[in-house]
């Protein structure tokens, strides 16, 4: 949130408990700042924004307010909702557990497809009250926004709540992969009995 306000966006920090008791954090920058009293942030579209593995809701924000997708979007119209996934930084609170047990972290990208998104997309409804939303992926927010219509069909009569999904760098397949992140993942993928308890 401080990212965003140091570039003079209004920006919140909004929290989505999942029905599973995560509590995940959300940036919120209802307008841009060219827009400051214009329209009335909730008549403007929702778009939830959803980072890849090994980031956080900064992957969008980060860089300056022109190449940065929060807030090009916040500029464009948009009331911009950025997650924070189970596990980051900013997403570690839980309704019976902390992030001290080891319970905490079993979850898996099935977890975050089932709970994370679903949760996410409904508080960002619930703040701004449209009846739907864009969703924007990066890597791992492609592969959960994927598995959430594949895997949950309670879920999926609630689609109409997409408007539409725009996936960036969607993750899927290792096939065409070369070097040595390649390598790393089947020698981890080779070890990986040793690691079962």
């Amino acid at each position: 949130v401080e990212i965003v306000r140091h570039w003079g966006y209004p920006a919140e920090s909004l929290d989505a408990t999942t029905s599973d008791g995560y509590i995940l954090s959300m940036i919120r920058i209802p307008h841009g700042r060219a827009q400051e009293g214009t329209a009335a942030p909730c008549n403007r579209t929702p778009i939830l924004l959803v980072h890849g593995l090994f980031e956080d809701a900064a992957a969008f924000i980060m860089n300056p307010p022109i190449s940065s997708a929060g807030m090009i979007l916040a500029d464009a119209g948009f009331d911009v909702f950025i997650l924070n996934s189970r596990g980051t930084p900013d997403s570690q609170r839980h309704t019976n557990m902390t992030s001290d047990d080891p319970r905490f972290w079993e979850f898996t990208m099935d977890n975050m497809a089932n709970y994370d998104v679903p949760a996410a997309i409904d508080r960002a409804l619930q703040v701004n009250g449209a009846d739907s939303l864009y969703y924007v992926g990066h890597s791992q927010g492609t592969v959960v926004a994927f598995l959430m219509l594949a895997e949950n069909p309670a879920y999926n009569a609630k689609t109409a709540q997409v408007r539409a999904m725009f996936e960036l760098c969607p993750a899927g397949s290792l096939h065409y992969m070369k070097g040595a992140g390649r390598f790393l993942i089947e020698l981890g993928t080779s070890f990986s009995p040793l690691f079962d308890v």
